[in-house]
């Protein structure tokens, strides 16, 4: 997954650099889906494949849910635009951190197509619960080590910003970054996701 993370977010590097400015303008009345308003449907389904990096905003021994610094894995997200610049998605992820972690949040969602561009940059917030299932170790000399499980569940906010790149009407590639609150006041982490995009 890390090595996925990176490859698209080199692609997309690449890409923006290709197709980020305005689109030429010819006379082709058969592919008038030149335009932002065409990359960009008024109405449409997205279903979305990450690899995300996240990374706590303190040292893991201070952090009670990811258990370290940084963590690797996956995401799956589905959203529904219902006007070109506003939505509603779900989504959901793993992390490889301590032991377990999932989440599950809902958002709401802006995006701004640009025009005569395939570039849309968007932002969302919203929130949903954290899933954690982590092993603690009691030191409790040099000789002896004790550990154990313990499951939790606590609520989260998050918010976040990123941008996307379509290469055709219907196939994109997005990166974002969000910032998640969780209970406490040194549990709260950063993800980073470069994914795909299919949009219907």
């Amino acid at each position: 997954m890390k090595r996925f993370f990176l490859g698209i977010l080199a692609l997309t590097t690449f890409l923006v650099s290709s197709y980020g400015g305005p689109v030429e303008s010819t006379y082709q009345p058969a592919q008038s889906y030149q335009s932002a308003e065409q990359w960009y449907r008024d109405r449409e389904w997205n279903f979305d494949l990450f690899g995300i990096y996240a990374f706590t905003a303190h040292p893991y021994r201070d952090d009670r849910f990811l258990g370290v610094d940084h963590a690797w894995d996956g995401s799956l997200d589905a959203n529904f635009m219902f006007s070109r610049y506003l939505g509603i998605g779900l989504e959901g992820y793993g992390l490889a951190a301590d032991d377990a972690l999932g989440q599950a949040s809902g958002n709401l969602i802006f995006r701004y197509p640009i025009p005569n561009s395939r570039i849309a940059p968007y932002a969302y917030a919203g929130g949903g619960a954290l899933f954690n299932r982590s092993e603690l170790d009691d030191l409790v000399d040099r000789r002896f080590r004790h550990s154990h499980h313990h499951d939790d569940t606590q609520g989260m906010g998050q918010f976040g910003a990123g941008i996307e790149l379509r290469l055709t009407p219907n196939f994109g590639i997005i990166n974002d970054f969000s910032w998640n609150v969780v209970n406490g006041d040194k549990n709260d982490f950063g993800v980073v996701r470069s994914g795909l995009r299919f949009a219907f």
